[in-house]
Parts: C-alpha cells; sequence; structure tokens
C-alpha cells in the first residue's frame, strides 16, 4: 500500500502595500536589480526549472536556454519599466476589479483598453496567488536532498506591462529569436513572428518562499556537507533589499478572447488585470472609477532623468469612484477578514456582485453583423443606506380585508 504525503501547508508574509509615493523608487530598484548580475541569475534558474510562462529560445547558442532567455526578458522588462506610466490601484478599486473578473472578459483583447502603453502597477490587495510544494519545487536543485513536503502560498501583487515590440523579439547582430508561450510543463506553443498583442510581467510579495518555514528547517546539504536551513535562505533573499519579485510573465494577443479561467495562474491575474483596464476606460455614465496624480519631487525627477526613465515620474492613484464607493465600515470588514496572501473576499464591499454586458455599439448594423461588441460592467445596485445590512429576496403584500371600492 502507496502512503500518501500531505504537505504542511504556510503562509508567505501578509503583503502590505506601499504608499503610492514609493513607486518611483520601486521601478528604480527592480528595474536596476532585472539587469544586474544577481536578477539574471534568478531569471536563468527560473526558465530552466520550467516556471516562466513565456521566454525566448535562440539555436546555436552555445549557452544554457535559461541563460540566453534571462538576458532577453531581462532587457525587455527595463524597457517596459523605464517607459511605464506608474499606476496605484486602492484596495477598494483592487476588490471591485477582483469581483467583475470573477465572469472573464468576453469580449477579444483590445489595445484601446490599456491605460498607457507601457505600465507599471501596484495593487493595495493580492490580486490572486498559487501554493507550490517547496519539495517539488527543488526537486532538480543538486544541493536540495530529503526536502519536507511544505506547501506554501505566494500572493501575487503587481503587474508591468507593454506592447510587444519586433526589437523586444531579435539578437542583435545574431541568430533568429523564438519565442515560446509554456501553458503547461511539457507543452509549448510557438509565438508567430506576427503577434501583436501586450506583454505583461507579474511580481509577487517581497521575500522568499521559505519565509514562512521556521528558520531552523532543513531544505538540503551543500557540497561542502553543511546544512542548508530555509534561515539562511531567507536572509540571501533579505539581502537584495528589493520591493518586489518577479514571478511570471504572460502576452495577450489582440482580438482574441481570454477563454476558460484558469485557477491560480498568469491567465487568472491578466483577467484580473486587464477587468481593471476596462473599468479605468469606461467614461461618461458608465463611468465606475477616479484618479488622482502624485507628482514626484523635484530631486527624484532628476534622478529619474539621470538614470534614463522616459516614463512618467508620478504615480497616478485609480480609485473606485466616489458615486460607486462602498463603504468605510463595509471596506474594514472585508480587510479584516483578509488574509493578504490571497485575492481578498467582497462579501461586505460588493454584497451584488457586479456583472458584464455586452454592448453593441452600432446597434444599425446589428442585423448585418457590420457592428462592434465591447464590454459594460455595470455596478453593484444596492438600495437604501450603504451602511445597512442588504436584504434580498422577494417581498409579499398581505391583505386581511378586501380593499374598499374607490
Amino acid at each position: 500500500m502507496t502512503e500518501v504525503t500531505t504537505p504542511t501547508v504556510f503562509a508567505a508574509a501578509p503583503w502590505k502595500a506601499p504608499e503610492p509615493r514609493d513607486l518611483p523608487e520601486w521601478r528604480a530598484q527592480i528595474r536596476d536589480y532585472t539587469g544586474s548580475k544577481d536578477g539574471m541569475q534568478m531569471l536563468t534558474e527560473a526558465v530552466n526549472a520550467g516556471q516562466a510562462a513565456v521566454f525566448p529560445t535562440v539555436r546555436g547558442m552555445d549557452a544554457s536556454p535559461g541563460a540566453v532567455a534571462s538576458v532577453l526578458l531581462a532587457r525587455s522588462e527595463e524597457r517596459r519599466l523605464r517607459e511605464a506610466q506608474l499606476y496605484y490601484a486602492t484596495a477598494d478599486m483592487t476588490s471591485l476589479a477582483l469581483a467583475a473578473a470573477a465572469t472573464p472578459p468576453t469580449e477579444p483583447v483590445k489595445e484601446a483598453r490599456l491605460p498607457s502603453p507601457y505600465g507599471f502597477m501596484v495593487f493595495a490587495e493580492p490580486i490572486g496567488g498559487y501554493s507550490q510544494n517547496i519539495a517539488e519545487t527543488l526537486a532538480n536543485v543538486p544541493f536540495a536532498h530529503d526536502v519536507p513536503q511544505i506547501s506554501v502560498t505566494t500572493p501575487i501583487v503587481a503587474v508591468s506591462w507593454g506592447l510587444w515590440r519586433p526589437d523586444d523579439v531579435s539578437v542583435t547582430g545574431g541568430p533568429k529569436v523564438q519565442w515560446v508561450n509554456q501553458h503547461a510543463y511539457g507543452q509549448f506553443t510557438t509565438i508567430p513572428a506576427h503577434f501583436n498583442g501586450v506583454w505583461l510581467t507579474f511580481y509577487a510579495a517581497p521575500g522568499s518562499s521559505f519565509d514562512a518555514l521556521p528558520a531552523d528547517t532543513v531544505i538540503g546539504t551543500l557540497p561542502d556537507g553543511s546544512s542548508m536551513t530555509a534561515g539562511a535562505i531567507v536572509a540571501q533573499s533579505a539581502a537584495r533589499n528589493m520591493p518586489l519579485t518577479w514571478d511570471n510573465e504572460m502576452a495577450l494577443a489582440f482580438g482574441v478572447p481570454f477563454g476558460d479561467p484558469e485557477a491560480d495562474t498568469v491567465k487568472e491575474w491578466g483577467q484580473v488585470v486587464y477587468t481593471a483596464w476596462q473599468l479605468m476606460s469606461q467614461t461618461g455614465k458608465t463611468q465606475l472609477t477616479e484618479a488622482e496624480d502624485v507628482p514626484r519631487d523635484r530631486a527624484g525627477r532628476k534622478r529619474d532623468r539621470r538614470d534614463g526613465i522616459t516614463g512618467s515620474s508620478d504615480v497616478r492613484i485609480v480609485n473606485v469612484h466616489t458615486a460607486h464607493r462602498p463603504s468605510r465600515s463595509a471596506a474594514e470588514q472585508d480587510a479584516e477578514a483578509s488574509t493578504g496572501r490571497r485575492a481578498p473576499h467582497w462579501s461586505c464591499r460588493w454584497p451584488v456582485r457586479p456583472y458584464r454586458r455586452n454592448t453593441c455599439l452600432n446597434p444599425r448594423g446589428h442585423a448585418d453583423s457590420a457592428c462592434e461588441h465591447e464590454d459594460r460592467i455595470v455596478p453593484a445596485h444596492i438600495k437604501g443606506p450603504a451602511d445597512k445590512p442588504l436584504k434580498v429576496g422577494e417581498t409579499v403584500r398581505l391583505w386581511d380585508h378586501q380593499p374598499e371600492n374607490q
């Protein structure tokens, strides 16, 4: 009889969002680290371990696939961060995007939905997360021996994006680069050379997956015979002093719908991000969000120019429009229930979930299929004072006598 071992479940530290004014410095730190030796080593290990969903391959290169991919991944991510408009999604905005994204977008992905060609957005609450078995993750690492069966949850809290550009997929003066989309480990799809879409990079809360483990947990044995502990790995991670950690990539093709959701994957997180873009692009009578810009101080602007930052140094705070914003008490109840490690629940904030309406933009051409459709997200409808409990059900009127004739 085979004994099945259930892994012990731990969770990473709860996500604590920064102040919006901190984002320019975060962008600079992440950009510098991405192009550093340590940053590219991290990307190399991720690609070799099968973690990267999108990565390049180059035939004839005298290097490991991960080493080649890390250079190109780092180069393209540095560009996206350098040219990015900075966004901060408040807790209410994050919750609204998650609530609306519970049903996937029905429209094909549209370039017009992007709030800017390049962007970097940090969310006040996680937009998702995933759990990984450390023993399985370290299965191909040489020093990892007799690793305990421990499952750790990692929250996804930020995203960068940029239009897919031809020079992002080439090596100057070198052989042709072929980009690959990895749907599941061992299942690959070639990305065509004429691909037209947007690239997304997802970031996890800072620190190592080993943060949640007791510091003296033995992970493996080093070549010299000494033990590698979770505490030692965390110390190495802390020495980098990084505000966020690269987690994964994805490419969205313009004109192609999302399809069925896939829990705890880049596809699920991408749906939340795209839904946030949809909410931000709705204007007029359907406007559900509002924005406020936080200007960068003069010294910071000068430093950004010296560092080659061509995107905005200001931070755009995106919040739910005041006409649709939940009450403070409802938000506080949701915040108390949130673990900060997974997408939060909106049981108090959004008692009636926002929903999508497929809207025809040219009804006159509808009969001839000459029209265009797009998603419109309809806000939750709550009647009565926002601080009062929501009552859902049918109203029954009881007549205890025959009404008098008028």
